[in-house]
């Protein structure tokens, strides 16, 4: 056992980032990173560092949190997630006499996942927007991230897989050449600084998103986050991961697989048992 590694671990997660779920690999590449750019040879010296040196935490979890994304990344995901699963929840929800929609995109970095969900939500609904309470929670434990997440101002390249008309829709051209999210989307969200090592910040969701995030973590992280994510959804609701991430272990037994494809799974709902689809989500290894 590496004692200065284990205990540079113990110093971050003191400061109030767990860093003790993310696969060792990871974080020893992130950490080295750091190291380097500091001129630093070993984990002791990177802890006395921190400790000397405030803000260098805020660049250590810059570095440990993937804050690359952009609007509709992969997007068969949300082609799918809207004609398969939100516009048919709508209905459901309208003959049920609920008219409210809410979402949780865990690990949210710059808030263009959050924002998206919100403009999918926007867009399936259509003229009954107006009528519908919409929440759409976006979490990260990266506070420069949610700080950027909440001004909604975003340079062209994150905005390249709109469409123009869903470009004039919902963002307004800034003066330095970048766009801003419109008010309307913007009043349906919220960011919120939350580790998933924690409980859940709430419960009671139609759909989780937690994409490509999960990978870093060790598998019994893993099935941690999963068990959060199914306490968290409500009966019937979906959780949404990155297109290399599956259900593992004994988590695969609480949810069904809606669309393997595309890494939807559903909570089941009091009526229903996730037996039945349980399969695909166990035979699939891509």
């Amino acid at each position: 056992m590496d004692l200065a590694f284990e205990y540079l671990k113990k110093k971050i997660t003191a400061k109030g980032v767990n860093c003790t779920g993310y696969k060792d690999d990871f974080l020893k590449r992130r950490l080295e990173g750091r190291m380097r750019l500091k001129g630093l040879a070993t984990y002791a010296e990177y802890a006395r560092f921190i400790e000397k040196n405030p803000l260098e935490f805020n660049d250590l979890v810059d570095a440990l949190t993937i804050n690359v994304s952009e609007f509709f990344r992969d997007i068969s995901v949300w082609n799918t997630l809207r004609q398969c699963i939100i516009q048919p929840m709508i209905k459901e929800k309208l003959s049920n006499g609920k008219k409210e929609l809410r979402a949780w995109t865990a690990g949210c970095a710059d808030g263009e996942e959050t924002y998206t969900v919100a403009i999918l939500f926007l867009e399936a609904l259509t003229y009954l927007s107006h009528s519908f309470k919409i929440e759409v929670l976006g979490t990260d434990i990266d506070v420069r991230s949610l700080d950027r997440a909440v001004k909604g101002i975003y340079a062209s390249p994150r905005l390249r897989l709109l469409t123009p008309s869903l470009l004039q829709r919902y963002f307004t051209p800034t003066n330095n050449g970048n766009f801003q999210i419109v008010s309307a989307v913007k009043k349906l969200v919220t960011f919120r600084a939350h580790d998933l090592f924690t409980p859940p910040p709430a419960s009671g969701f139609d759909i989780i998103t937690c994409r490509n995030v999960v990978i870093y973590f060790s598998k019994p992280r893993q099935e941690q986050l999963y068990r959060n994510f199914h306490d968290a959804l409500t009966p019937g609701g979906y959780l949404i991961l990155g297109k290399v991430e599956s259900l593992i272990g004994d988590t695969v037994s609480l949810f069904m697989c809606a669309d393997i494809a595309e890494r939807m799974y559903r909570k089941p709902s009091e009526s229903s048992s996730p037996d039945t689809h349980k399969i695909l989500a166990i035979t699939d290894t891509s």
